[in-house]
């Protein structure tokens, strides 16, 4: 795991994690990319999740779920390349930030092909607030390793 402090050293300006999954590139994209197959993963056996987007690059992208309360999840599609960069931003409702870009955080995943395996590298960037920073990097950390084992077991 790398992690980078801003100047002021308060909150980290990312984070970031490599995964190498036993499966190929057009797989693993397919796990990380279909609606059907998001809502296996990124709630797991915790909560339910719903993912509405059209995966254009300037649409949106809106999670709703709940764990413990409801949330939802927004934010727009930054980079969409098959089997290659999924980015988006995110600011979750739980968060009760203004809609603003400071409020934003921004998700990274880039896939490269080496062989039958994939490595994905994913990366978060730009958090509000320490709270935020320190959800995130707990939640994916614990996601990453789900969607791994759920990827390998298809």
């Amino acid at each position: 795991m790398n992690l980078l402090s801003n100047d002021n050293g308060d909150i980290p300006d990312r984070f970031s994690e490599e995964v190498v999954l036993e499966k190929s590139a057009p797989v693993v994209w397919r796990h990380l990319v279909s609606h059907h197959e998001m809502r296996k993963w990124l709630g797991g056996d915790d909560y339910s999740v719903e993912v509405d987007t059209t995966w254009t690059i300037g649409s949106a992208i809106v999670i709703r779920g709940r764990h413990h309360l409801p949330f939802e999840n927004r934010g727009e599609i930054l980079a969409f390349r098959p089997c290659k960069e999924l980015s988006f931003t995110h600011l979750s409702s739980l968060s009760r930030l203004p809609d603003q870009p400071s409020s934003y955080t921004k998700l990274s995943f880039a896939l490269e092909a080496a062989g039958s395996q994939t490595i994905l590298k994913f990366e978060a960037s730009g958090f509000p607030t320490m709270a935020i920073y320190r959800h995130l990097h707990f939640y994916w950390m614990g996601t990453l390793a789900v969607f791994k084992r759920y990827t390998e077991s298809r």
